[in-house]
């Protein structure tokens, strides 16, 4: 708890740096605001489906508004995945070409360790310090953790979520569970999930739970514990260098439960499934995923069965760390056009005032950034007619700012060696001081091999 308390009272120390002695932003409706533009801005974003539409009505608004008033002429423009994103800006980079840039983009947090690096990137903290209006302690602690790199604010968190347990209340009930009382444990979800399968034969036709643990699920895991998965507290107080996931005993804690809750029989695990498309047809009881994906799994399911939101199933009772903030940041590109780069922070000032993450809230799932939303008339009239979202809230509120996903460049390679290895464990293929060996060698190679090739010591 000492550590804990130390870690909040370090980001409210650099939140309230960062703020200065600004006082509350108020809008001035006498007085004309300050033309930037005229200028055009691109903004590359990873929101498809429904939140695309989201992400076209926040900007459309702020043409309409701020943008109108100002001269700036935001175009967003979807460019596929996370990882699609990524491929484009490195194309863009490695080619050192300013005008392929674009002005802002959308960095999801597993990606932080690489755009902190990018010369072309204006970090957050120096945009802050020159802007006194913006109050940084309005944001939530835990998503300015998500984005800060050695005590300096890298990205704005935008669009930011947890992870939460989905459930059919239904199946719930069809198995004499109380649907008011889901899993608190991995224990727990083990048996849960052995009550609600079903089998035809030797095929099972409904599983209680699936999923294959990587680096998303483990983050929050391994740091509920009170734990990190790499060293230099994950990547943020200075660069990872190597895992500690498998000294600190966190991972063999999970494993050695993981085990007995997937040898209770009901858990889908090794398979290469759309859990949140098993879900929504009703043949999978519950899964994991992003707070982000609430709006579209209701709209999903409709009214087939009744879903339920929980807290992440805990490792062991007595853990306190929560769950890891996931999500993107925005970030600001330098173009060689100040006025551009201006006109850019303008938007994302914007994209995370109150009344702008209560439209990107209720429109996703992603939890609010600024904590004066929930001030909001609307965001209390939205939270009483929709109890679901307040999962998600309520179990961010209730997680450390520690507990984090790694700031490492080779997520994909740790996430790989996690699947691997816990399954070689759990199939019975290896033991399990051996499995955690194995993913933290080849966990840590290719670390090493990311840090000899980039000049990272």
């Amino acid at each position: 708890m000492k550590k804990q308390m130390k870690t909040i009272l370090t980001l409210v120390v650099l939140a309230t740096a960062l703020a200065g002695c600004s006082s509350e932003p108020a809008a001035n409706t006498s007085a004309k605001p300050k033309s930037i533009g005229p200028v055009s801005l691109t903004f590359w974003h990873a929101m498809g489906g429904s939140n695309e539409e989201v992400v076209k009505k926040m900007v459309q608004n702020f043409n309409e508004t701020v943008g109108k008033e100002k001269g700036i002429t935001i175009t967003p423009v979807f460019q596929g995945s996370y990882a699609d994103l990524l491929k484009k800006v490195k194309a863009a980079v490695q080619a050192k070409n300013e005008k392929d840039f674009p002005d802002i983009v959308q960095i999801p947090a597993s990606d932080t360790s690489y755009i902190k690096d990018v010369p072309a990137v204006i970090w957050a903290q120096d945009l802050l310090a020159k802007d006194p209006s913006f109050k940084v302690t309005d944001l939530e602690p835990n998503t300015l953790a998500g984005f800060s790199f050695k005590g300096k604010q890298v990205g704005i968190p935008f669009a930011n979520s947890t992870i939460l347990l989905y459930y059919n209340k239904n199946l719930f009930k069809e198995a004499g569970l109380d649907p008011t009382k889901p899993p608190q444990t991995i224990n727990e979800l083990g048996k849960y999930a052995a009550q609600m399968s079903k089998k035809s034969g030797s095929q099972v036709t409904q599983w209680g739970f699936s999923v294959t643990p990587d680096q998303y699920q483990l983050s929050s895991w391994i740091g509920m514990q009170g734990a990190y998965i790499g060293n230099n507290k994950n990547g943020r107080a200075d660069y990872m260098t190597a895992v500690e996931f498998d000294t600190n005993g966190a991972m063999k804690r999970f494993l050695t439960e993981w085990k007995k809750a997937v040898d209770s029989g009901g858990i889908q695990t090794g398979a290469d499934v759309k859990a949140d498309e098993e879900f929504a047809a009703g043949k999978l009881a519950m899964f994991v995923t992003s707070t982000a994906a609430l709006k579209g799994t209701l709209a999903k399911v409709a009214d087939k069965f009744e879903v339920g939101t929980a807290f992440l199933p805990k490792v062991n009772e007595t853990d306190k760390g929560g769950v890891a903030v996931g999500g993107s940041a925005l970030y600001i590109m330098n173009r060689g056009d100040k006025a551009a780069s201006d006109a850019a922070w303008e938007f994302l000032k914007y994209g995370i005032t109150p009344e702008s993450q209560f439209v990107w809230h209720t429109g996703t799932g992603y939890f609010p950034v600024n904590t004066k939303t929930y001030d909001l008339p609307q965001m209390n009239e939205h939270l009483t007619k929709n109890p679901l979202f307040k999962t998600a809230i309520e179990q961010l509120h209730a997680s450390s700012p520690e507990t984090q996903e790694p700031m490492g460049p080779v997520s994909g390679e740790f996430s790989q060696a996690m699947r691997e290895e816990t399954l070689n464990y759990v199939q019975g293929k290896k033991s399990i001081d051996q499995a955690i060996t194995d993913m933290a060698n080849a966990s840590n190679k290719a670390l090493k091999d990311y840090n000899r090739a980039n000049n990272i010591k």
